[in-house]
């Protein structure tokens, strides 16, 4: 689950309580992994808050503060036990030391065996090959966007989050011209996708947004600074309830989100759906 940060911790909890679900609900053994943040304890005691209010009866912290931590037994012997494992936001510069770790390793291996791995803001960029580290401004350029190596747990995307909030589309568009196979999503606050083999789900109350350069033409200037020329690059738009195939880099609208568009007869439906996979 990557969700776009300042995701809803009050009554009902929306893209945590999914999470919970995920889990196991009052079975679940959840690890908070702080190392983002410059508060961990203030960040652990409110996401401890909301999962003990959802029914989790064990929250704890990984303290993760350098690499022998990362390489460590503990750190191993804790995600071990875990039924799910949650990144917080921060600082995603900090993530950095647990690039390539003995913890990124043993994530990557229990991801694949059925653990749930969650990451909000910072956290959730970390979860592609490539993490966006910074970069702000109007333009489609090379100096738009800092990256650096990322966990790798969702190698095919490349995740920016606080999307709409923040006007991030050109920085995410220039994330992309740098590496055009990577799926560039940008998820809006209170909003998650919820990735299951090559599908995923978009929750919460905001849009996803695909950047799909796959096929485009990228011509990079000489000068960083400068605009970069893209042509035919893709752009989807996907509310909660839309799904996306990954593997066919295709938007479809799921049966939960067919529900909510009145006035539409399910021909309708079946025609918007095929239109979307068009544009």
């Amino acid at each position: 689950m990557i969700i776009g940060g300042a995701e809803d911790r009050c009554c009902g909890a929306g893209v945590l309580e999914r999470f919970v679900q995920l889990c196991g609900g009052d079975a679940a053994r959840i690890v908070v992994i702080t190392t983002a943040t410059n508060m961990p304890d203030q960040v652990l005691a409110e996401y401890e808050r909301v999962f003990r209010r959802l029914g989790v009866r064990e929250v704890r912290e990984l303290p993760i503060s350098g690499r022998a931590d990362a390489d460590g037994d503990l750190a191993c012997a804790i995600i071990a036990g875990a039924t799910g494992v949650f990144l917080s936001g921060g600082d995603q510069s900090r993530l950095r030391t647990l690039v390539g770790s003995r913890v990124n390793e043993i994530l990557r291996e229990r991801l694949a065996a059925g653990l749930v791995v969650a990451g909000t803001s910072a956290g959730a960029t970390a979860l592609g090959r490539t993490m966006i580290l910074g970069g702000e401004g109007a333009e489609v350029s090379p100096s738009a966007v800092r990256t650096g190596p990322g966990l790798g747990l969702m190698p095919r995307l490349l995740i920016d989050m606080h999307f709409g909030e923040r006007g991030r589309l050109p920085r995410l568009l220039s994330a992309v011209t740098l590496d055009p196979d990577r799926l560039g999503v940008g998820i809006d606050e209170n909003t998650a996708i919820c990735v299951r083999g090559d599908t995923f789900e978009v929750l919460g109350s905001g849009v996803v947004t695909i950047v799909d350069a796959d096929g485009a033409t990228v011509v990079h200037p000489s000068a960083d600074g400068d605009p970069v020329t893209l042509f035919n690059v893709r752009l989807h738009l996907l509310p909660a309830g839309c799904l996306f195939d990954i593997d066919a880099r295709a938007p479809a609208i799921g049966p939960a989100h067919a529900r909510y568009l009145p006035g539409r007869s399910p021909g309708a439906q079946r025609s918007l759906t095929g239109s979307q996979r068009r544009t």
